[in-house]
């Protein structure tokens, strides 16, 4: 009997445990003002860990062991957090959450590397989150980014854009840190964050911060104007097949633009899939596709001097390519004397002074490809190994074709970059490990690839022949001259004789010839650049919170390793490719004291790079201090380094016939270049001898191997959360920059120190090298912001910001290229009526003309002000779980341009399906 009593008790307690273990709340949660469902809402026990998320129908399953009745706690961004109490876990819930105003609340990371609210960063920080980037008028996150406070961006065509903070704003910023889901998003071999070409697709993420200003104590070195940090969307937390599908038109003719293209489609469909297979395992898939016609870069002033194509036969545009080809052709007018003295009063004259010819250009459209093409792929596996441990493996891949401006333009087409990662975390650490590896694939350098199709077509002067381009256009200038025409048009009249049976783009025979040098590696006498780069990271990192009671410590430590793969075409590497370590350790302290009122911080990185002896360390110290309720004054001091790039130190790249965009190492100049032996002279100094023959003019230009930059950066701000509607933040920074590494253009001969080389091309080099300034630089700034919940979900937002640099490097090019001021407003609705249904959206930016620096000598100039309106309005439908927008961007269809020889840029006017979006 006492055998069947124990039996009996035992089988009881089993089935009660097993009750427990299979205990299963469901429920859905609506918002209570519209009644549709809310997807991505967490939904936990209280007093317990774990939970779980609603799925892409607001639906949820909770497993829990707690015995009944317990409360359950329902939370989600933009809603009134609510406590159930579930009494019988039989019935399902209905759970009714009520619109909350976001403004204040929203929550960083990059900051600090802790969860904080934004409100009171240490550090000034801009953000966008999924929601606001589904409601913007923009149309894609990337053109959001103009409209944030402190931001400047270059865009160089529809897939490529750099963004900078406080400064020194240029296409490629290689002092700019994006980081995708903790990975560095830079190009292996370039060094410059890749923009969204490996980024995050439209719809997988979930939130974006930007840190103004140096912030390389917490990311390493190169983040010396700012850091962007973007999270894509976890699986398990939004589920659901997601559909955006957009239709658009760019290219609509104004009658102020020079827009060669006609009106022509833009397309941009993205998918996302993501399952919850169970409570352990989730994944996700994204795929986007962006196809259009591209902006076209029309700059046609010309770099030598004040005349047009028509009036100045040294005519040379940073838009038309081929025209850096310049030669004095009075050697060849000589040579027409000596043959016919009967000439001489015509050539005579003439020899009075230099007269510099340059080889006809093309124009950008017809000769690059501007069709514009974006493949972007992602999946991820995410697995708790256990309850509070987390196994990521994710891959991402893209591959297109785009306009890149630097030392010239170049279409970079049927490029591949992909970035594979495998990471654990715990809820206190992770341990990180990716790669990224690039291929340039079939990259056309616009400017010398130019020059080379003239070339091929016919030399310039054949020595063999003793014929050539520059020979028939001096017997056509003398014919014209000799036939009465005045200078100009007998300039005119030569062109058109050497420029007899010229290719035209579009045809065969041109295409083949741009198609046989664009495919020839540099090395071996053509124009490609075959970067096949990779670079290898782990990082790990550890919070010590509640491990040492008096402080709170974060500590990590970073590997990486560049594999710099170019076949000699952009970096030295003749023989193997060139390997870079860099390790790093970084520590950060903080603590709050007065009452919690005041937040200090301090960070420490250390960080060593095996191109230069010497390691640097980065330290921040901040100070926040809550004046009142929702009050804060944030004081930060950073003083950063960067080491240069691997472009800075090692860069050889062609840019030009006989010119080259350098490095600065003493490897490259005196190894490479023998400066040493053939001393460099400034360009703008060679250019004054060629005009006037006096070898007087020549300036020698004084050189030192290139090292590290560093900045010491000061930031003080208030930002302020008043009556819950109005958000307001200002600060003021100034930044002290030393051994500032900048640009100059500089030539030698190498070979021979007879400076009568300098009036030959073919005897002379240029270069493009990175050095350090001698002087310091200093730039200063402020910015101020203010955001109002306007009630039924109208809000509206203005920013204003100023930047200036102050002693600037006169021998250096700076590329500070920054306006003076920015405005930036926006106003919308995310839902109007009784269900919401109706939202719309506006966004205006502001700027005034400012200089502009390309580097490499291809440009410079003012680039306009401009005024920007995009615009977009929505209606969602409910029961279809769908949207539809239409909308705009640059509206008035005002072309603008973001710097020099970069795209002039009309409106798009579009139309958006949207599916399952959250």
């Amino acid at each position: 009997m006492r055998k069947v009593l124990l039996m009996s008790m035992v089988f009881q307690l089993c089935l009660a445990g097993a009750s427990r273990a299979q205990q299963t709340i469901r429920g859905v949660v609506r918002n209570a003002v519209t009644g549709e469902t809310v997807a991505a809402v967490s939904v936990g026990v209280q007093n317990a860990s774990g939970g779980t998320y609603t799925n892409d129908r607001g639906r949820f399953a909770l497993h829990t062991q707690k015995v009944l009745p317990l409360t359950l706690l329902v939370s989600s961004v933009g809603y009134e957090p609510r406590e159930m109490v579930v009494s019988d876990a039989r019935q399902p819930l209905e759970v009714l959450l009520s619109p909350a105003s976001v403004l204040g609340t929203e929550v960083v990371v990059s900051s600090s590397r802790t969860r904080q609210q934004k409100l009171a960063s240490p550090v000034t920080i801009e953000q966008l989150s999924s929601k606001a980037i589904a409601n913007a008028p923009q149309l894609n996150y990337m053109d959001m980014m103009q409209g944030l406070k402190g931001v400047d961006v270059t865009v160089s065509s529809l897939g490529f854009t750099s963004v900078t903070t406080r400064g020194f704003n240029t296409s490629g910023n290689t002092n700019f840190t994006q980081i995708v889901d903790g990975m560095d998003n830079q190009a292996p071999g370039l060094n410059f964050p890749l923009g969204s070409a490996i980024g995050l697709t439209q719809l997988d993420v979930d939130n974006i911060e930007l840190l103004s200003g140096a912030s390389s104590a917490l990311y390493g070195s190169r983040g010396l104007n700012g850091t962007m940090v973007m999270t894509g969307k976890d699986p398990f937390k939004y589920q659901g097949l997601s559909l955006l599908v957009t239709q658009g038109v760019n290219h609509i003719k104004s009658k102020k633009s020079n827009d060669p293209v006609g009106a022509a489609p833009y397309y941009d469909w993205t998918l996302r899939w993501a399952k919850k297979i169970n409570e352990k395992l989730a994944f996700k898939v994204n795929i986007q596709y962006t196809q259009a016609k591209d902006w076209v870069a029309t700059d046609t002033s010309n770099k030598n001097g004040s005349g047009s194509r028509f009036t100045d036969p040294n005519y040379n545009s940073p838009n038309y390519y081929g025209g850096a080809t310049s030669v004095d052709i009075n050697p060849f007018l000589e040579a027409a004397r000596a043959m016919d003295e009967s000439m001489a009063p015509l050539i005579d004259p003439l020899l009075q002074k230099p007269n510099y010819v340059a080889r006809t250009g093309y124009a950008e459209y017809g000769y690059l490809d501007n069709n514009a093409k974006l493949l972007k792929t992602n999946a991820e596996l995410r697995y708790f190994i256990t309850p509070k441990t987390q196994l990521i493996a994710s891959g991402t891949f893209g591959t297109g074709s785009v306009v890149y401006t630097n030392d010239t333009r170049y279409q970079i087409k049927d490029f591949k970059v992909g970035q594979y990662r495998l990471e654990a975390r715990g809820d206190k650490w992770f341990v990180r490990s990716y790669t990224t590896q690039e291929n340039s694939g079939n990259t056309l350098i616009a400017g010398p690839t130019a020059q080379y199709i003239n070339e091929a077509w016919k030399p310039s002067y054949d020595e063999t022949t003793m014929d050539g381009w520059y020979p028939q256009y001096t017997m056509g200038l003398l014919t014209a001259l000799a036939g009465g025409a005045d200078l100009t048009n007998a300039h005119l009249a030569a062109r058109a004789v050497a420029d007899e049976g010229r290719l035209v783009p579009g045809t065969p025979e041109f295409e083949a010839l741009k198609s046989k040098i664009s495919g020839t590696p540099i090395s071996e006498g053509g124009t490609l650049f075959l970067d096949r780069s990779k670079l290898y990271n782990t990082e790990a990192q550890y919070n010590f919170a509640g491990l040492i009671p008096f402080v709170n410590v974060i500590a990590g430590a970073n590997w990486r390793l560049y594999n710099l793969n170019s076949k000699n075409t952009l970096f030295p590497d003749d023989d193997k490719p060139i390997h870079v370590n860099e390790y790093s350790g970084y520590l950060q302290l903080s603590k709050k004291m007065i009452q919690e009122r005041l937040s200090a911080a301090a960070s420490f990185r250390y960080d060593k790079n095996t191109l230069f002896k010497e390691p640097k360390v980065t330290s921040r110290a901040s100070l926040v201090f809550e004046a009142a309720s929702e009050h804060y004054i944030r004081f930060s001091y950073q003083n950063a380094y960067s080491f240069p790039s691997n472009i800075q130190a090692l860069q050889n790249t062609l840019n030009g016939y006989n010119s080259y965009s350098s490095g600065g190492s003493s490897f490259l100049l005196n190894g490479k270049y023998k400066f040493d032996q053939y001393p460099p002279y400034t360009l703008g100094s060679v250019e004054a001898y060629q005009q006037s023959g006096d070898p007087s003019a020549l300036k020698q230009f004084i050189y030192n191997d290139i090292k590290p930059q560093s900045v010491d950066a000061f930031e003080l701000g208030y930002a302020a959360l008043i009556g819950k509607r109005v958000l307001i933040d200002v600060l003021g920074y100034y930044s002290q920059w030393k051994n500032f590494i900048g640009y100059a253009n500089v030539a030698n001969t190498p070979g021979t120190q007879d400076p009568e080389a300098f009036k030959d091309h073919s005897k002379y080099i240029q270069y493009n090298i990175a050095f350090n300034g001698g002087e310091r630089v200093n730039t200063y700034g402020y910015a101020a912001s203010v955001s109002v919940d306007l009630n039924r979900n109208f809000l509206a937002k203005v920013n204003y910001y100023s930047d200036y640099l102050k002693n600037r490097n006169n021998s250096q090019v700076n590329n500070f290229n920054t306006p003076h001021y920015h405005i930036n407003m926006e106003f919308g609705n995310s839902g109007i009526g009784k269900k919401q249904q109706w939202s719309f959206n506006t966004a205006l930016r502001y700027k005034p003309g400012y200089f502009y620096v390309v580097s490499g000598g291809l440009a410079q100039g003012t680039v306009p002000a401009s005024a920007v309106i995009d615009a977009q309005i929505s209606y969602k439908l409910i029961k279809a779980h769908s949207g539809i927008r239409i909308g705009g961007t640059n509206i008035t269809n005002r072309y603008y341009s973001t710097g020099i020889a970069n795209p002039a840029i009309g409106a798009v006017y579009y139309a958006t399906f949207a599916y399952n979006i959250f």
